[in-house]
């Protein structure tokens, strides 16, 4: 009896086994369509995942200096709505004091699994994520690069990115002295691979002053006499088409005479989410 007993037991645990490497299987056949799926209809409406891409990134920025991470940047595009959405302004000083446009060269490598070229895009404040779900992404899928096409502007194609960095939820003054950075490293490294912790990678590739695009021989001049950049004829048209296409066309040509041995233009990358 004792010998049945153990027989039935063995066989009930080897069939439970099996049972669960069955169920393990389905799961992980149903994870692969389910990526297949959605990496298709990707295709369907965006155009193919690529495996990695070089393109220039902008960021608008103070005369103060930090890394590179945990901030948001635009096309050029974006950059220029940016700026006349929200920092230039008809008495100085501009918004967040911004002084200069800084150009990145962007390497990006979107994780093998993941079906889109870029992530949600999220906003950063101060060096931290202040959308509530940042984490969510960043946990199940990596710290991808996200981004955010600017529809209804009068800047076409204008795009805005998201890079998380290391400890992307937490403040800057708070993060010495504890582990976050080896539980939320971000997606930041030399050489981008595709892993979670691994997917972009940013150069510095020239930087303009803004007061120079505007002719602005002294900006501090220029606010101390009561100067509204409005009138400034660079801001002629603001909200038409044609002249947002002649200023980002006049911000290229400036990055060009002062940096000529890089390329003027890099193609540009499809933002593949909303």
């Amino acid at each position: 009896a004792a010998a049945n007993a153990a027989a039935n037991a063995a066989a009930t645990t080897n069939a439970n086994q099996q049972a669960a490497r069955k169920a393990s299987r389905a799961a992980a056949q149903n994870q692969a369509l389910q990526v297949s799926a959605a990496k298709k209809l990707a295709d369907q409406q965006h155009g193919p995942k690529f495996v990695e891409t070089s393109f220039y990134m902008y960021r608008a920025q103070s005369d103060a200096t930090y890394p590179f991470e945990n901030v948001n940047a635009a096309n050029l595009p974006g950059l220029l709505w940016y700026l006349e959405k929200e920092v230039v302004r008809s008495q100085c000083p501009r918004k967040y004091n911004i002084t200069r446009i800084l150009r990145y060269i962007v390497t990006l490598h979107p994780p093998k699994s993941y079906p889109y070229n870029f992530g949600h895009f999220v906003a950063f404040d101060q060096g931290v994520c202040t959308t509530p779900t940042c984490m969510d992404e960043y946990s199940q899928q990596g710290y991808l690069v996200g981004c955010q096409n600017q529809t209804g502007v009068p800047y076409r194609d204008a795009v805005w990115y998201s890079l998380p960095g290391p400890c992307p939820i937490t403040p800057i003054a708070g993060r010495e002295g504890t582990p976050c950075r080896a539980n939320n490293p971000g997606g930041n490294c030399p050489n981008p691979n595709g892993n979670r912790d691994c997917i972009w990678h940013a150069a510095p590739a020239g930087e303009i002053v803004l007061s120079e695009i505007e002719e602005i021989p002294e900006y501090s001049k220029f606010c101390a006499n009561h100067g509204n950049e409005y009138t400034i004829s660079f801001w002629d048209g603001r909200g038409a088409d044609s002249f947002s296409k002649a200023r980002v066309a006049k911000v290229k040509s400036l990055f060009k005479s002062r940096f000529p041995s890089m390329p003027e233009d890099l193609p540009e990358t499809i933002c593949d989410w909303a």
